[in-house]
């Protein structure tokens, strides 16, 4: 009930919205400013990398999220339903370990950085690695959403591939082979 109401809020999709249209309106202000005025906004170079470094983070947990990352399950989907399950649940708890190593670093990063104040437009250096604690936890959270999922029997590869014909195309439309 709350893995769904966090896919329907979308709230990461609005985030990487308003991150771009910071960037590039950033960008696009500074671009006219230097050519047809010989000036610029200073700050914008450091706010539209900050910017990126966030839009990048977030964009990797919308990636997975909506299972848009990438991925090789070939092998797997050929396997046994109960070998295709332990290597479901290896693979996520691997990628779990990989989710607390990158909360440690970027812990460590953001704490060492806190203090250190980029130096034109003022804003904390440890805040563009506060963007890896925010990507550490949404991954995990997307993970353990799907580890608890598989837990109930349900693996997100388990369509029902090869039962039938194994060229049939399902219809993205309605769900019907074609």
């Amino acid at each position: 009930m709350v893995w769904r109401r966090i896919r329907e809020l979308a709230i990461f999709d609005y985030l990487l919205v308003a991150g771009m249209v910071i960037m590039s309106l950033l960008v696009l202000v500074n671009v006219i400013l230097r050519y047809a005025f010989n000036s610029g906004l200073p700050f914008s170079v450091e706010v539209s990398r900050f910017a990126f470094v966030w839009v990048v983070f977030l964009g990797a947990i919308v990636a997975l999220k909506d299972g848009s990352h990438l991925g090789v399950d070939t092998i797997v989907r050929k396997l046994p339903r109960l070998l295709a399950y332990v290597c479901f649940v290896i693979s996520h708890a691997i990628m779990l370990w990989c989710c607390w190593l990158l909360w440690q670093g970027s812990w460590i990063q953001t704490k060492v950085n806190l203090g250190n104040l980029s130096p034109i437009s003022g804003i904390s250096v440890g805040f563009m690695y506060a963007a890896g604690l925010v990507a550490a936890i949404g991954f995990a959270l997307i993970i353990i959403g799907r580890l608890w999922s598989a837990l109930r029997g349900n693996l997100p590869f388990d369509d029902g591939a090869g039962d039938g014909d194994p060229h049939e195309i399902a219809d993205p439309r309605n769900g019907e082979s074609r």
